[in-house]
């Protein structure tokens, strides 16, 4: 069985593709893929400088101001979006230590998660085909913590941190899937993760004994982000069942071609799925929203 590469993405002509986080890293390098088979993109971006040049190499993309760091950015940024065929939660953060965002969320979570699930939920309408979230290895060693998910009282970690806000994207995802399926509404929803990539977010352990430990692998192990992106193109690409979950299919799921692949058994409880979506309804709503959710 011949293994699935970039030559096999499909002719996007006539597509419009919404990327967030598109001017560094995978997001980057999906849009220059998605752009390369023909489709028109809307980089929704923090660094509207660095989104522009991103924009004139591409030549088939504009540019949309949008901070998943503040909920005000996200609303607005949701207005502005017209019609697109893919929507792809690409922009993430790992930080290197605790930080709140505008809203008071720990930053992480803010980020990764919340932001995201804000901006998908106002632009979905615009949305015609199919949705894509990328989780993350990380998501398999973690847990959500709902009495103290800003990390307030028990220990930060960026491992921890990180792994808590992919394990509310894999929920998320299987919820918004479930939801979509019952309302019918022809859009699906696919989840993707990298594997081990070597972008900025490459070491999520950071500067603890295990980050210093793990520093020097990444360039031998880790796989460049035109690699890392292909999960993230087979999801919005390929006809697939609704909530699938697409990663390498190397060893260990660090790097290689895409394929279907496993998740943990909490990313898989639809109970833990439709607590975690109440959870974000009322911390992204604007009449609950305080700081620290």
């Amino acid at each position: 069985m011949t293994r699935w590469s970039a030559k096999d993405i499909p002719d996007l002509t006539g597509q419009t593709w919404l990327i967030t986080g598109a001017t560094n890293g995978l997001g980057l390098a999906t849009a220059r893929a998605a752009a390369a088979k023909g489709a028109r993109l809307i980089l929704a971006v923090r660094d509207v400088s660095r989104g522009e040049q991103v924009a004139r190499e591409l030549g088939t993309a504009e540019v949309l101001e949008l901070d998943l760091a503040s909920l005000d950015s996200v609303r607005a940024a949701a207005a502005k979006v017209g019609a697109a065929d893919v929507l792809i939660n690409n922009a993430g953060t790992s930080a290197r230590k605790r930080a709140e965002t505008v809203d008071g969320f720990e930053m992480n979570l803010g980020v990764n998660f919340l932001g995201p699930f804000l901006f998908t939920e106002l632009v979905l309408p615009q949305v015609k085909r199919r949705v894509v979230i990328l989780g993350s290895m990380m998501h398999k060693m973690a847990k959500f913590s709902f009495d103290d998910p800003d990390f307030r009282t028990r220990t930060w970690t960026k491992s921890a941190a990180y792994g808590q806000s992919k394990l509310a994207d894999m929920l998320w995802g299987a919820e918004l899937s479930r939801r979509l399926q019952k309302e019918g509404r022809g859009v699906d929803v696919q989840l993707a993760h990298p594997g081990w990539a070597a972008t900025n977010l490459g070491n999520p352990a950071g500067n603890s004994v295990l980050g210093r430990l793990i520093d020097p692998l990444i360039p031998l192990i880790a796989q460049p982000a035109d690699r890392a992106a292909l999960p993230t193109l087979y999801a919005a690409t390929q006809p697939l069942e609704p909530g699938g979950y697409i990663g390498p299919d190397g060893p260990g799921e660090l790097r290689g071609h895409p394929k279907p692949v496993g998740r943990s058994e909490a990313a898989a409880d639809p109970d833990l799925a439709r607590r975690l979506w109440e959870f974000a309804e009322a911390a992204t709503s604007p009449r609950t929203s305080t700081p620290g959710g």
